[in-house]
């Protein structure tokens, strides 16, 4: 799949389903009246050969008239990671008119989940969107199959040019464990757990780590 358009695009506006008001939306973004702050919740490919079900027919388009779905945890932006594969544009990517910088992670585990907390603050001469996203690594406890990363959570900020603010994502429990079918339940995935805080599943500018439980 050859994109030559791309290297000479600056940026690509998707409005998914806008709505009614999808015309008045869309000519806000372009005029700059509102920033993009949108995400998608999906990673786009690079081509038709570098996907999650790429040259596997069972899986797409299926064989007989039967798909298998053999990922197990590595759905979207997990197996890309699980890969080494670059999408063309990552799980939760998105631009604005203006830029932001992370700074100063702490991470502590309360005993019924984990609070991270971050400084954000918009680099920008104007006033913008940005949706830091907190990414927690696998335990070292679970001999289960991990992903490399999995999205903890995320906050979206409406922040004024030069404005800084400290920024608190909250992990729950759940977020932290895995499914285990010998027990057929969710299982707290102990241990010092990593944890990225980025722009996207792959702009991931801070780095810290938590022991959760114990």
């Amino acid at each position: 799949m050859s994109m030559p358009w791309l290297e000479r695009t600056g940026a690509v506006l998707h409005m998914y389903y806008p709505g009614q008001e999808g015309a008045a939306a869309t000519a806000a973004v372009l005029y700059g009246d509102r920033d993009p702050g949108g995400r998608p919740t999906q990673s786009f490919p690079a081509d038709d050969d570098h996907h999650p079900v790429a040259g596997d027919p069972r899986r797409y388009p299926g064989v007989d008239g039967t798909e298998t779905y053999a990922e197990g945890v590595r759905v979207g932006h997990r197996w890309y990671d699980a890969e080494g594969v670059r999408p063309l544009f990552p799980f939760g990517h998105g631009l604005s008119y203006t830029s932001s910088a992370y700074a100063d992670p702490d991470a502590r585990w309360t005993g019924d989940g984990v609070d991270v907390a971050f400084t954000v603050r918009n680099t920008g001469r104007r006033d913008g969107v940005d949706v830091p996203q907190v990414y927690a690594g696998p335990s070292p406890d679970l001999p289960l199959d991990q992903p490399v990363r999995v999205l903890a959570g995320y906050r979206r900020l409406a922040l004024r040019a030069g404005e800084e603010r400290r920024v608190g994502v909250r992990v729950e429990p759940r977020t932290l464990s895995s499914w285990d079918a010998g027990v057929h339940d969710w299982v707290l995935g102990t241990g010092v757990r990593t944890l990225w805080i980025g722009a996207s599943s792959r702009d991931l500018r801070l780095r810290t780590s938590v022991r959760v439980g114990g």
